[in-house]
């Protein structure tokens, strides 16, 4: 099974804290035993919300933009991680070993696991950089109905995977899956380091992701007008949240 491990923001994150030499140091011990067998299938951090943007459709599909940053710290996206888990169990056990030095014993992760409600399968990998051009995730926002891992049909789930595979390529659509509902993840809070685990679902339906994408364009117009194509469950209805990622270069000096 693979799990989607979303670390929470805070301040040092919606500030642009870059991590500190003991953090990478920590971090990358942490995550060792799961690369070497090849189940860590990708890791991004997420530039602070004050970069990013969060688009509504007007009718006639035109995107209607709000820049960043926005109010809700703690609900917001700092990073992720895709791994590979026998269960929610083993991906739970996982992360409460995570490394006390990020945000000073105090991070927030939530696991989600991976998998579109109507079967619509994902492809790609977040992590891929053969090019210097950015990317950007979009995050389609959680709502009452997808809380229920509502299926869209065959109609609506064909004409997604027919823009996926277009999008793919064309090279610039890298990364995209389905997250099912909220009533299926958990939470782990850390306090002084010591994890505290919570069970879905939880109550901040329109901060939580539905499924999300990634994009390697030239700019973060470019990932608009795409998301003004692209036929997303909810129509008009959708609501997006577009954020940069980091280059690793960007984070560890060389």
């Amino acid at each position: 099974m693979q799990f989607l491990i979303v670390r929470k923001a805070d301040n040092d994150s919606e500030a642009g804290v870059k991590p500190s030499r003991e953090l990478i140091d920590a971090m990358g011990e942490y995550i060792d035993t799961l690369a070497a067998e090849g189940r860590l299938l990708a890791g991004e951090g997420l530039k602070p919300s004050s970069s990013g943007v969060r688009v509504t459709f007007a009718p006639g599909r035109k995107a209607v933009t709000v820049d960043g940053p926005f109010a809700e710290a703690k609900e917001l996206v700092a990073g992720f991680s895709i791994i590979e888990a026998a269960s929610m169990e083993e991906a739970v056990e996982w992360v409460k070993g995570w490394p006390a030095e990020d945000a000073n014993g105090h991070a927030e992760i939530e696991i989600r696991p991976i998998g579109c409600p109507g079967g619509l399968s994902g492809f790609g990998n977040p992590s891929e950089e053969e090019s210097p051009k950015p990317r950007y995730m979009v995050m389609l926002k959680a709502n009452e109905r997808s809380e229920t891992d509502w299926n869209p049909g065959p109609e609506i789930l064909g004409r997604m995977s027919e823009a996926n595979r277009a999008g793919h390529d064309a090279g610039f659509l890298i990364a995209g899956h389905g997250l099912a509902s909220s009533r299926h993840a958990k939470r782990v809070t850390f306090g002084k380091g010591k994890p505290t685990v919570f069970d879905g679902p939880f109550a901040e339906i329109k901060e939580m992701v539905a499924g999300f994408w990634v994009l390697r364009v030239d700019g973060i117009e470019d990932v608009i007008a795409w998301a003004e194509s692209y036929p997303f469950p909810d129509g008009d209805d959708a609501r997006l949240e577009i954020r940069e990622l980091w280059r690793m270069e960007d984070l560890i000096p060389a």
